[in-house]
């Protein structure tokens, strides 16, 4: 028996393709407010200890209430954003030891992908992406840390873990470095170390092209624990949000 999807009623007079594309409209409908939401966040438009609102948002953002109460939930889930009894939704921050922990699972991380990609053997198309990428890198170097600038430093990491095949491990870096950017995000940053991460990155390259694992090894996790130890000095200076239970 064949169905024609358009011509299909359901018993309150929907044929299933209107249905389906209603779904789909209301997805991506909460898919738009969830990431226009968290890019607040992660650019700091959004402090941590914010209150948001269901009312607010949607009135910020010109939608309904229910979109904005599906995103809030999941980026609840995902900690981006925390909720305390009676009242409501705040923007979040983690702790010094979270942190750390974040450091941690990406040193081990990235350290893991570059033995990998020394087993599999480093290319000059390999070395050519990464250098495109470092020399952007180098356009964005000023006093302060700015938001595009991580993202380059970020693209960096993530197109070197790429190059292994693996992109169930460059999810969870990006997840990761989204973190990571999340406690960095104080706009202004003061940030001196820029042109000494370009030049970290210079040296790893020099290591790959030289097939020099252990070098490219002790680069790579000392430019990791330097960042950890930057970011934990500098968040030091800011008091923890007085919301939290």
């Amino acid at each position: 028996m064949q169905v024609d999807a358009e011509k299909d009623v359901q018993p309150n007079g929907e044929t299933v393709m209107a249905r389906a594309r209603a779904e789909s409209k209301e997805a991506s409908l909460n898919a738009s407010v969830y990431d226009r939401i968290k890019a607040e966040i992660l650019t700091n438009r959004l402090r941590p200890g914010v209150k948001l609102t269901h009312q607010g948002i949607a009135e910020l953002l010109g939608v309904s209430r229910t979109p904005v109460r599906e995103a809030l939930e999941r980026l609840l889930q995902e900690g981006y954003v925390f909720r305390l009894p009676r009242r409501g939704f705040f923007v979040g921050e983690t702790s010094d030891d979270d942190t750390r922990d974040y450091y941690q699972t990406r040193e081990a991380l990235e350290l893991y992908q570059l033995e990998r990609l020394f087993e599999r053997g480093v290319t000059e198309d390999d070395l050519r992406q990464l250098r495109t990428i470092n020399e952007r890198y180098s356009t964005l170097i000023t006093q302060n840390l700015t938001y595009e600038r991580m993202l380059v430093d970020r693209d960096f990491h993530l197109a070197l873990a790429g190059l292994t095949g693996n992109a169930y491990l460059v999810s969870m870096l990006n997840g990761i470095f989204e973190r990571l950017i999340l406690k960095r995000r104080i706009a202004g940053m003061s940030d001196t170390r820029g042109l000494a991460v370009y030049e970290d990155h210079l040296a790893l390259l020099g290591a790959l092209e030289k097939g020099q694992e252990s070098k490219a090894r002790k680069i790579l996790a000392q430019h990791i624990r330097g960042a950890r130890e930057r970011l934990l000095s500098h968040l030091r200076q800011f008091a923890p949000s007085t919301l939290r239970p």
